[in-house]
């Protein structure tokens, strides 16, 4: 430069880090019943993995890359909901989009589904005041047990997840929810808790 100064110019860049909203299994006894039914679906009918055990939760929102700078912001968020713990079904196994061209196999909950979807609203609308958009997709409660990559028999494979469209999993109570880090790796993710709003 002409007055002989240098200037350093410095980008710091906020780490970023792949986090989402979940209800864990907190009733630990499900997971070797979840586990039977995943051995249920035929891995002949299709690529599929299953989702390791330990790693299967209920998605409340997925927030995708997120600067570590905001994680305290959204815990301050949304610690200010109320949560009176509520008991749930877990009963079902369904399908994204649909059981003869699934991508996602997971099971659902009968009993109290609804006050999931109450939590999700409430969850959303505090985003909002962060600047999360709404999501426009309507809200299913299901947990994903298996992940589709090609299917080989579409009908047998149907007649497969339709065989356990009323499998009895187990109930559990809801007492708050889950800020989760993914830490995607050759193997799969790994999931890591940051908090718990309860």
């Amino acid at each position: 430069m002409s007055n002989g100064l240098s200037l350093n110019v410095v980008l710091i860049v906020s780490e970023l880090v792949r986090v989402f909203l979940s209800i864990d299994i907190e009733n630990k006894a499900l997971l070797p019943i979840i586990s039977e039914t995943q051995k249920k679906l035929d891995k002949s009918l299709a690529k599929m993995k299953l989702v390791e055990i330990e790693n299967i939760h209920f998605t409340l929102k997925f927030l995708g890359d997120t600067p570590l700078s905001k994680i305290d912001e959204i815990k301050d968020c949304l610690n200010q909901i109320q949560i009176n713990p509520f008991e749930i079904e877990v009963h079902g196994v369904g399908a994204f989009p649909n059981s003869r061209k699934p991508r996602v196999i997971w099971i659902g909950v009968d009993q109290n589904a609804e006050h999931i979807c109450e939590l999700k609203i409430e969850i959303d609308s505090h985003l909002k005041e962060l600047g999360y958009k709404l999501e426009k997709k309507r809200f299913t409660p299901h947990a994903t047990i298996a992940r589709v990559r090609y299917v080989k028999d579409a009908a047998k494979l149907a007649k497969n997840i339709d065989e356990l469209v009323d499998s009895s999993i187990g109930s559990m109570t809801v007492s708050g929810f889950y800020m989760k880090k993914s830490t995607l790796t050759p193997s799969g993710p790994i999931y890591e808790t940051l908090w718990q709003v309860s």
